[in-house]
């Protein structure tokens, strides 16, 4: 399953079933938990994360990503979708 979250709200609801084998997407303002200093970021770690790289830029906050977060463009982001049987987007 892919999980693309928009929100950082959200991510609570995502741990909650994210399984083995699954991936999360970050788009939009969920972008912000890829920082390690920000409170959500102990939620996505250890977890099979990507994030929007045009996402991260428009908030300017592309040197604050953690190194063990894939970033993608688009064409990773379709990427994604093809690779997951499943795909629930998340606000």
């Amino acid at each position: 399953m892919l999980h693309i979250v928009k929100s950082v709200a959200a991510l609570e609801d995502v741990v909650k079933v994210y399984a083995d084998g699954d991936a999360l997407l970050l788009i939009e303002d969920a972008v912000y938990a890829v920082n390690p200093q920000h409170k959500t970021y102990p939620l996505i770690k250890g977890f099979n994360t990507f994030v929007l790289q045009s996402d991260l830029a428009a908030r300017g906050i592309l040197n604050r990503m953690s190194p063990s977060i894939e970033m993608v463009d688009y064409e990773g982001f379709v990427d994604l979708t093809s690779e997951q049987e499943n795909s629930l987007t998340w606000d």
